[in-house]
């Protein structure tokens, strides 16, 4: 059974700028890394508040840069890999040790080719929640779907995702779906963004003009002043990490909240 949303996975250009912009800019700490030699391959593991996020470094340039996968853990591997594959979902690494030696791997593509990484390890990582001056949580991985139905019925009857909230959009003449597992939620969007499939992280402020001012004093660059949210509450602001990936701020009440 799959029951955990674990991590979100991004190819990096150089780890020590971004692993320096997670962490002094965002207030992430690295919990677990390893190299690979025979790979050529560098990962760090940061908590950021109370979600992960992994930086992959690949020296042969095999990944594009930008955001990567989904990581999901699994208590059964090979039965959850062979029931997804099953389901009509594309195979694109059968179940094997994990590159980073721990625990096993596989590897399906969602409806819209968005890879996801599901894993089978004791490995724990996280551990309550990083504190921060201004940022409270992760809110969600953003994902832009061509079809909604269909990314719906994937996540949530093949990864076991349940529905924390759907909110209207007017503006947008759509409405947004967030699904979770546990503390972990995936924000389910239209193709409004441009830009990668797995489109941003977003972060629950107390503030976002706070939070943007305390960013830009630890040395961060944001894409402008905060503006009002698209759904009417709160506000929203954002900064790109050192390869362009979108770190959203929202000062609305978490979408787990209550």
């Amino acid at each position: 059974m799959i029951h955990e949303l674990n991590h979100f996975g991004i190819v990096v250009s150089d780890l020590e700028k971004s692993v320096d912009f997670y962490t002094t800019q965002l207030g992430a700490r690295t919990v677990w890394a390893t190299k690979v030699e025979a790979a050529g391959m560098e990962i760090a593991y940061l908590q950021l508040a109370q979600g992960l996020v992994e930086l992959l470094s690949l020296a042969d340039g095999t990944l594009p840069v930008g955001t990567n996968h989904l990581g999901f853990y699994s208590d059964d591997l090979d039965a959850d890999f062979a029931r997804i594959v099953a389901s009509g979902a594309e195979a694109l690494v059968a179940p094997r040790l994990a590159g980073s030696g721990a625990g096993r791997q596989a590897i399906v593509l969602d409806p819209d080719g968005v890879s996801i990484e599901l894993l089978q390890r004791d490995l724990p990582l996280r551990s309550g929640t990083v504190p921060h001056p201004h940022i409270q949580a992760i809110d969600h991985f953003a994902l832009q779907s061509s079809n909604h139905d269909r990314t719906f019925s994937f996540y949530t009857g093949e990864l076991g995702m349940s529905v924390a909230r759907q909110i209207p959009i007017p503006a947008l003449d759509t409405t947004l779906t967030y699904l979770h597992h546990g503390a972990d939620v995936v924000e389910i969007l239209p193709e409004v963004h441009g830009g990668p499939r797995l489109h941003h992280i977003a972060l629950v402020v107390d503030d976002v003009d706070a939070a943007l001012a305390h960013l830009a004093s630890a040395g961060g660059t944001p894409d402008g002043p905060g503006k009002p949210a698209a759904g009417g509450v709160g506000s929203v602001g954002q900064v790109r990490d050192p390869d362009g990936i979108v770190i959203e701020f929202v000062d609305r009440p978490r979408i787990l909240a209550n």
